[in-house]
């Protein structure tokens, strides 16, 4: 018969196990709170269209050092597409707190922790999968991030991607795009290769139905462009508050081993299902029990 959770040596090997799971949810959730991107950052990240590029980025070199923080193993950029970015992870802490699972996919929390980078520090909704697990057979685990694409455009083109398509738009020439924007021509080229590479010009700088359509609804689409320190200035204050849920996810799992195992007899269960009848509330029913403790 299969069975459906993961398969432990032994209870204390779970007890481990357990803990081990603890302490990680409790700094992922630690980072996450004090890890919010500012969009700028983010929009470098999501422009990116090659993988050592977006791993030269500010955002994926924070997002590294955090996962080595919070023990969640080595990260690398695998692929990067406008809507799809995928990750990996070479050696998994995750996958070596099962390893008497076989032929499954078991890296629930490092998909959990790309979902929620995604979705709360980055601002864009977007759903994470495993999609390769050493654990199911494969080399290493690989985790694929899919993000919405109307947050994506919303965020991914800023104001000055906005004038050059409504120059485009009213058939202006490069040399005329360039001065009214005051860019380099390198930097022009780039924004170009950015706004073909989302579809919104053809190979010939002239807008398509998802261009003429985005430059319809625009300012709808207009990201507010907050400004706010971004959270790499200060990794010490975010490793205080890693440390302090680490170590209070380690008090309460040493509390919670050492918690004595009360013997329970079916009388004590009758008894307590009598007293419930008679409870016009919990905490009138707590208050019973515990005068029956004490006598």
């Amino acid at each position: 018969m299969q069975q459906n959770g993961p398969n432990f040596g032994s209870f204390a090997e779970a007890v481990t196990t357990l803990g081990k799971l603890t302490r990680m949810e409790g700094a992922i959730q630690a980072a996450i709170k004090n890890s919010r991107v500012p969009p700028r950052e983010a929009r470098k990240l999501l422009k990116c269209s090659k993988p050592v590029e977006a791993g030269n980025t500010p955002v994926f070199q924070f997002m590294r050092e955090l996962f080595r923080r919070m023990e969640l193993g080595e990260l690398e950029m695998s692929s990067v597409d406008i809507f799809k970015m995928t990750f990996r992870v070479a050696d998994c802490p995750v996958c070596k707190l099962y390893q008497n699972v076989k032929g499954k996919r078991t890296c629930y929390i490092t998909t959990d922790t790309l979902a929620q980078f995604f979705n709360k520090d980055l601002s864009i909704p977007s759903s994470a999968e495993e999609v390769m697990c050493k654990n199911s057979g494969d080399e290493f685990c690989e985790f694929t991030v899919s993000m919405q694409p109307l947050a994506v455009y919303q965020l991914a083109l800023d104001d000055c991607d906005r004038e050059i398509i409504g120059q485009l738009q009213g058939a202006k020439d490069a040399a005329t795009i360039v001065k009214a924007t005051e860019l380099s021509g390198a930097e022009f080229s780039y924004r170009l290769d950015a706004l073909k590479r989302y579809h919104i010009l053809d190979s010939s700088n002239r807008l398509t139905e998802i261009g003429e359509t985005y430059q319809k609804f625009g300012q709808s689409f207009k990201h507010l462009d907050e400004e706010f320190p971004a959270p790499w200035k200060d990794m010490s204050e975010i490793s205080e508050s890693i440390s302090a849920s680490v170590s209070f996810a380690e008090a309460f799992t040493e509390a919670a081993e050492t918690e004595p195992i009360f013997e329970v007899k079916n009388k004590d269960i009758v008894n307590l299902a009598e007293k419930a009848k008679s409870s016009r509330s919990f905490a009138e029913l707590l208050s019973k029990n515990l005068s029956k403790e004490e006598e």
